[in-house]
């Protein structure tokens, strides 16, 4: 495994060993101690490969702090302040230079290693959340089997990729996911709510139920009444990024309506499956869904995946009409098994597990390569950068 790669710097040898010295003793870092002359106030001058992470010990009047600040390399490089206590000029410059945290000259060894290990966990969660996908699924028009794809999608990524998944029921009023896994959750997204800003990788999973493939649920309210209203937009954006920061994948099934909870997903979302059958009003419904998406919330349609559910090569519609209608290019289509497909859904077992190798749960696995491999589009910008947290003063 990669080691955390750490400098420490300082224009006294003598600070720089005695900050470096706790931290090299840790398993897992990498810390190289540089002492900065000759009158340079950039504290990495000359370093050919950034560190992830810089300590930086701050003298009153010297100018490392400022040159930080005044420089876009603060923007990209995680950086830890170490200086006077209580000097206003010393917190002002290091909050300016993006400092995540700054730390008393005479800080105990402990606090030190405890403000390196935040900040490192931070940026692994960062680092996570940045490469995990939000993966959603609605419906074109009601019934058309949102739901039943959006489990056997997230199963097979967690049963064919062996991805970490969890899937999140965002349907506040008639939410059922937990049916098509034969589980039965105590607690779901309501209750991460309430502790959005405390979660972590730990309580995350505590509101979550696992089924035995090792795909988890986030299940909605069963029994009470929840308006999107009532919610906060802001804990559920807490929400999604703490089940980013853990998982490979979150698949989001959402009921097909805008309201605050669906506008920030579908906005958030890198994958949107938009789900439709072979019928005027599904084709006509889904084309208002569209137009909704890409006109009232600002959606591109390259985000934007069509799949035709319960697919026949004999109904009237087929897929040239489709694509004319709603003006897509390519359409993924998941054939009609009903017999395989009831026994799924009345025995609460992913159709995968049912048969392995029907057309039902082939077409369900090419879903993957929507979400595996998706159009390169950048991830909207919803990740907060941290605060600084300012110790002692």
């Amino acid at each position: 495994m990669r080691k955390f790669n750490i400098i420490v710097a300082s224009r006294s040898e003598h600070t720089a060993d005695r900050l470096a010295a706790p931290l090299a003793r840790q398993a897992g870092y990498d810390v190289r101690v540089r002492v900065i002359a000759n009158g340079h106030e950039d504290p990495l001058h000359g370093v050919r490969e950034l560190p992830d992470l810089l300590l930086l010990h701050y003298s009153p009047g010297e100018g490392e702090l400022a040159y930080l600040a005044k420089n876009s390399l603060r923007e990209q490089l995680p950086l830890i302040a170490c200086g006077p206590v209580g000097n206003p000029e010393a917190m002002r410059l290091a909050m300016r230079a993006g400092a995540r945290d700054y730390l008393p000259d005479n800080t105990s060894e402990s606090d030190l290693i405890a403000s390196v290990a935040r900040v490192h966990e931070e940026l692994q969660r960062t680092q996570t959340a940045l490469t995990a996908k939000l993966v959603v699924v609605v419906n074109g028009k009601g019934g058309s089997g949102a739901s039943f794809l959006a489990t056997n999608l997230a199963h097979s990524l967690v049963v064919d990729r062996g991805s970490r998944v969890t899937l999140i029921d965002f349907d506040l009023q008639f939410g059922g996911l937990y049916r098509y896994l034969d589980i039965q959750p105590k607690v779901g997204l309501l209750e991460a709510m309430e502790v959005a800003d405390e979660l972590d990788e730990v309580s995350t999973q505590a509101f979550t139920c696992e089924h035995a493939s090792g795909l988890r649920l986030l299940a909605a309210p069963s029994k009470l009444l929840t308006i999107a209203s009532s919610l906060s937009v802001d804990q559920l954006d807490a929400v999604i990024d703490a089940y980013l920061s853990i998982n490979d994948f979150i698949v989001a099934d959402l009921p097909a309506r805008l309201d605050l909870v669906t506008e920030l997903i579908f906005a958030r979302a890198d994958n949107i499956l938009l789900v439709t059958q072979q019928s005027l009003p599904h084709i006509q419904d889904s084309a208002r869904q569209i137009q909704l998406l890409t006109g009232e919330i600002g959606i591109s349609r390259k985000r934007i995946s069509v799949v035709v559910n319960r697919w026949s090569k004999n109904a009237e519609i087929q897929a040239d009409d489709i694509k004319k209608a709603l003006h897509v290019k390519e359409l993924f289509t998941v054939p009609n098994d009903y017999k395989i497909a009831n026994e799924s859904i009345n025995a609460g077992i992913p159709v995968a597990e049912i048969s392995k190798n029907s057309a039902l749960t082939k077409g369900i696995r090419k879903l993957q390569t929507i979400v595996v491999d998706p159009v390169d589009t950048p991830k909207p910008g919803f990740l907060k950068r941290v605060m600084p947290n300012f110790l002692g003063g």
